[in-house]
C-alpha cells in the first residue's frame, strides 16, 4: 500500500490560515456580527468591505496562478499546477463573497461569485491539462483526474454561495 503526502505550498498557508480564522469567527461569530451590524452597521460594513476585498483579491491571485495552466503537475518544472491552487482559490472566493454580502453589496457579492466561480468551472473545458508523452503528442487529461476535479467541485460551491449570498434579500 502506497503512502499518500499531500504538501502545502509555502505561499498556501497565510491564505488558508486567514481564511480559517474568517471561518471560523462566521461559525461561531455569526450572531455577535449580525449584533454588531445592527448597532454599528457603519464600521461593520467597512470590516465587510475590507474582508471583502482581502479575501477576493487572494483569490484571483491563487485563480490567475492556474487557471490558464496546461501543464501536467507530474511533470518536472516551474509553473506547474499545485493541487491546493483551486481549493484555496474557491475557499477565498466564497469567504469574499460572504464578506461581499455582509457589507450589504448583494448584486456584487453575486457578480463577483459568479464570474470566479464561471471561471473556476469553466477551467476543465476551456484551459484542460495536458499530459505530454513521451513520443512527443499531448493528449487532455479527463474530467474527472483530480486536476480537473478541484476546479469543477471549487467552482461548484463558489457558484452556490454566490446565489445563496446574492439573491437571497435580508
Amino acid at each position: 500500500m502506497e503512502r499518500v503526502v499531500i504538501k502545502i505550498p509555502a505561499e498556501a498557508v497565510p491564505p488558508l490560515l486567514a481564511g480559517t480564522v474568517a471561518l471560523i469567527v462566521l461559525l461561531f461569530f455569526g450572531a455577535k456580527l449580525a449584533d454588531w451590524k445592527r448597532t454599528s452597521p457603519i464600521h461593520a460594513t467597512r470590516f465587510g468591505l475590507v474582508c471583502a476585498v482581502l479575501l477576493t483579491g487572494v483569490a484571483v491571485f491563487f485563480l490567475a496562478r492556474c487557471l490558464t495552466n496546461q501543464s501536467d503537475p507530474n511533470n518536472e518544472g516551474t509553473g506547474q499546477l499545485s493541487f491546493t491552487d483551486p481549493p484555496v482559490a474557491g475557499f477565498m472566493a466564497a469567504l469574499g463573497t460572504m464578506f461581499w454580502r455582509y457589507a450589504n453589496q448583494r448584486i456584487v457579492a453575486l457578480v463577483i461569485g459568479i464570474a470566479i466561480g464561471a471561471l473556476m468551472f469553466a477551467k476543465p473545458f476551456v484551459w484542460p491539462v495536458m499530459r505530454i508523452w513521451e513520443d512527443g503528442h499531448r493528449y487532455a487529461r479527463g474530467m474527472m483526474d483530480p486536476e480537473h476535479a478541484v476546479f469543477l467541485g471549487s467552482g461548484i460551491v463558489v457558484l452556490v454561495t454566490a446565489f445563496i449570498a446574492g439573491l437571497r434579500k435580508q
